[in-house]
């Protein structure tokens, strides 16, 4: 027979481990934007210290408008830039988290549906019970898959946005 208090210690382990990735997938994360906005500070600093220079170098009205435009366009092409470092990591960061979701929901599924089954072969007279929780299962396990499908649709269109704008943001800069 099957014994309820192993499947629900076997449940808390999943639950636990799937728990610890997702820690460490946020931590990671946390990691990687310390670590782009560290560079952005570097490169902001390195950038305002030498346009400093330019501006304080530039002796005729003509050289500091077109220092202007350069500075003004470097600037958007930086926070395009920054902008796509910071989607890429949340856009990963976000798949990682909808892959142990959705592997810690199949493994649920699968141990509920077993579970189910033992129970419907050990009663008598369970086995309409065990059918209906299958459906259901069954049931719950499409919708999530289609859910699934349609977040990783929408990331997909956002990322092509994300692509886009900044591209345009770029253009707009260098036509100015």
């Amino acid at each position: 027979m099957n014994d309820p208090a192993q499947d629900m210690a076997a449940w808390n382990q999943a639950a636990v481990e799937a728990a610890m990735s997702c820690a460490r997938t946020s931590l990671a994360t946390v990691e990687q934007l310390l670590k782009v906005n560290l560079e952005a500070a570097r490169a902001a600093l390195e950038q305002n210290s030498q346009a400093t220079r330019e501006l304080l170098a530039a002796d005729d009205p003509s050289k500091l408008m077109a220092l202007r435009s350069k500075l003004a366009q470097t600037c958007v092409q930086q926070a395009a830039s920054y902008a796509n470092s910071i989607y890429q990591v949340v856009a990963a960061t976000q798949a990682q988290l909808a892959q142990t979701f959705e592997a810690s929901m199949a493994s649920f599924s699968k141990d509920i549906s077993e579970s189910a089954e033992k129970a419907g072969r050990a009663a008598p007279g369970s086995e309409l019970s065990a059918a209906a929780l299958k459906s259901t299962l069954s049931t719950a396990t499409a919708m999530m898959d289609s859910l699934n499908k349609a977040t990783r649709q929408f990331a997909q269109l956002s990322e092509a946005a994300m692509k886009t704008a900044a591209e345009q943001m770029v253009r707009g800069a260098s036509n100015k």
